[in-house]
């Protein structure tokens, strides 16, 4: 074996331990209930009717709730300390449920190893029915869907918990793990609860959901993560060089289900990085992966990067490109505006009191400039160029 195929092999061996160290990936957001709004990556069915006059007040009603460690109301699974947050579907003196909080993953990315029968998915989930002697009981159950949203072979269903079954005050972890089915484009996690004896506090609380599968980075990928700066998302990847990829398509989704093409860019390199400036200013969240495709044309897709979007100041330029006037409206609160050249000098400032501003930029030469919108601790760019005919 000559050096080069050695050094290759030796590059393989190491990437596959480094995979196995890897931890798996949650396909599931929210997965704990600590995401808002209340609620966040999940479709509440159906849930108790009525206000909770007995669960804690710094709770988020129905489905969402921050326990306060009491005999009825223990603390959260992941940390056993106030302030965490579990599942949780309300009261009802009228209904008994079922009452239903579920997700649905959209898994066609993995279509070429289901319909093979060598992808397995494991889910994993904790449930606690604390109140002595309560019936109210609860369950998980997981679904695999074909793209037209049929149920495909056998789901997996949990058995029903509840206080008199013998679960104590502690959490109970259920987990099941099974080969998705041929055809398999979804699976669904349900959360279910039901009221016994109409009770009016459904006290079945679910902490730290999971659906994973073996975690499979290409080899080549060394990370890929996202950050947002100043009201854009920059995202960043490298790879190891010897065992890159022919080309990059950056996807991106607002739903982690549907993703869209960015921008694509051709391998080669050991380090990429876009900065993603089409951002909406109403979009809470982004999702993006990389879709990737190999010296041998296979494609393969990375992890999913989520970007919880914090809700920066937004203004608009026009015109854009500018002569000698431009308005700045959009503003949101008095603050500052300030127009900075590409060497990083501010070159003209004005107090904004109202939602609109108009400056005269009739000095400044041609060029490119940066307009800076600044309130407080809160600060929004947009780029400007300066061209006149």
């Amino acid at each position: 074996m000559n050096q080069i195929a050695m050094k290759k092999t030796i590059l393989t061996i190491l990437a596959l331990i480094l995979l196995t160290q890897l931890p798996a990936q949650n396909l599931l957001l929210n997965p704990d209930a600590e995401s808002l709004p209340k609620g966040t990556g999940w479709t509440i069915v159906s849930e108790g009717a009525i206000t909770c006059v007995q669960v804690p007040t710094n709770n988020y009603l129905n489905w969402t709730m921050i326990p306060n460690g009491s005999a009825n109301y223990p603390f959260d699974h992941t940390t056993g300390t106030s302030g965490g947050t579990v599942f949780f579907s309300g009261c009802d003196t009228y209904l008994s449920g079922p009452f239903e909080l579920q997700q649905t993953i959209d898994v066609s990315a993995d279509a070429v190893s289901i319909d093979a029968g060598n992808q397995s998915y494991v889910f994993s989930g904790y449930v606690q029915t604390p109140v002595s002697n309560q019936t109210d009981r609860g369950r998980f159950i997981v679904d695999f869907l074909n793209a037209a949203n049929n149920i495909l072979g056998t789901s997996y269903t949990s058995n029903w918990q509840s206080n008199l079954g013998g679960s104590g005050t502690s959490w109970n972890n259920y987990t099941n793990s099974r080969t998705a089915p041929s055809g398999t484009r979804k699976i669904k996690v349900r959360l279910q609860t039901q009221l016994i004896n109409n009770q009016p506090a459904i006290n079945v609380y679910f902490d730290d959901v999971s659906l994973t599968k073996p975690t499979i980075v290409p080899l080549g990928l060394v990370s890929f993560t996202g950050k947002e700066t100043d009201g854009n998302i920059r995202l960043n990847w490298t790879n190891s060089g010897e065992l890159s990829c022919k080309q990059f398509n950056l996807e991106r989704s607002t739903d982690a289900a549907h993703f869209n093409s960015i921008v694509i860019l051709q391998g080669g390199s050991k380090s990429y990085y876009f900065v993603d400036e089409n951002i909406r200013p109403d979009a809470t969240s982004y999702f993006y992966r990389l879709k990737m495709t190999g010296m041998d044309d296979k494609i393969i897709y990375s992890n999913i990067v989520w970007i919880k979007k914090v809700q920066h100041p937004y203004i608009t330029l026009s015109p854009n490109p500018a002569n000698n006037i431009i308005a700045v409206t959009g503003i949101s609160q008095p603050g500052v505006v300030s127009i900075i050249n590409y060497s990083g000098s501010t070159l003209l400032t004005a107090i904004a009191n109202s939602a609109s501003l108009r400056l005269d930029i009739s000095r400044l030469p041609e060029g490119f400039y940066t307009v800076r919108f600044h309130y407080e601790k809160n600060s929004t760019n947009k780029k400007l160029v300066i061209h006149r005919k």
